[in-house]
């Protein structure tokens, strides 16, 4: 706008000045000032001469000032150029923006469309992750119980040990015991009975001193604690036992007398006269209870003599009635 005036200004001032010029007939010289520009001379009236100074002066002025606006004006005018090549610099850059912002644009959309899906699918695995939570509660609730009934079954089965281990000992005492009660059942069965001769018939004499009989027929002999061979039974276990002995005596001149001994002690006693054609024959019998320690013997002894025959009438018999 300021160099818009300043032209018009100009226009104005030329214009007037030729006016002036014209109608001074043409008549004065022109004159070069100083800075080699070449004016007017100057006639007329002293006012007229006066305007028309004033008029060049003013045109100098303007003169200088178009000057100085041309030169700015062709600085303007290579900004203007500089500034055209940034506008359009910026306007390639800015396009160059726009792509890139568009492109920026569709990639956040598939961002946001990813985005969603993903929030989606987040949601999804959200649910599934709560429902495997309410899953793994309940699970560990129920390992939780079957821990809890685990180990009530695990003192269930130690107590069911302890009971076993119990049992078996008790079993273990009870086998014992019974293998000992088969033992002593096997030892307590003791029971013998015998007569004086194994066949014939007779009399055995001793003298008046007591000997030991010895009864060679056997007709029981449980445990075979009876010797034939000796006469001697021999207690096999700390017991009571029972013993009965017999004798017989016919047509005889002598006496009958016999006892039954323990070890080397007498016990009991039966006895007979001699016979006589009144009494031709006699017998008698005597039995005992005694308590025996393991080992100790019993045999029946004789004094003068006693008769046996095929009815076997002279007999020891015993057998344990209960161990101690």
């Amino acid at each position: 706008m300021r160099t818009f005036m300043a032209s018009f200004m100009l226009l104005l001032l030329c214009h007037l000045c030729r006016a002036q010029i014209n109608s001074s007939n043409n008549d004065s010289s022109d004159e070069i000032d100083l800075a080699g520009t070449q004016r007017p001379s100057i006639e007329g009236s002293e006012d007229d001469q006066v305007l028309q100074t004033d008029i060049w002066v003013e045109l100098l002025a303007l003169r200088d000032l178009v000057v100085e606006q041309s030169v700015e004006l062709r600085y303007l005018k290579d900004r203007v150029t500089v500034l055209d090549s940034l506008v359009e610099a910026l306007q390639k850059e800015n396009t160059v923006m726009e792509a890139r912002m568009t492109a920026a644009e569709i990639l956040v959309e598939e961002l946001q469309i990813k985005n969603d899906a993903q929030a989606r699918e987040l949601a999804i695995a959200r649910q599934d992750l709560g429902a495997i939570q309410e899953t793994l509660t309940v699970c560990e609730l129920h390992v939780e119980e079957v821990e809890k009934q685990q180990e009530a079954q695990a003192r269930e089965l130690a107590a069911a040990h302890l009971e076993l281990r119990a049992i078996r000992q008790t079993l273990t005492v009870s086998e014992l015991r019974v293998e000992m009660l088969e033992k002593q059942l096997e030892v307590v069965k003791v029971a013998f009975s015998a007569s004086l001769l194994e066949s014939g018939e007779g009399n055995i004499e001793y003298g008046l001193d007591f000997a030991t009989l010895i009864f060679r027929n056997v007709f029981t002999n449980t445990g075979n604690h009876y010797n034939p061979n000796t006469g001697y039974f021999t207690a096999p276990v700390r017991g009571v036992y029972y013993f009965r002995f017999t004798g017989y005596i016919a047509h005889y001149e002598k006496n009958m007398r016999m006892r039954l001994v323990k070890n080397s002690d007498a016990m009991v006693f039966i006895g007979d006269r001699q016979t006589t054609t009144t009494d031709p024959e006699d017998n008698a019998s005597n039995g005992v209870v005694l308590q025996l320690e393991v080992g100790d013997v019993v045999s029946v002894q004789l004094s003068d003599s006693v008769w046996d025959d095929q009815y076997h009438r002279t007999t020891f018999s015993g057998f344990l009635l209960f161990p101690l």
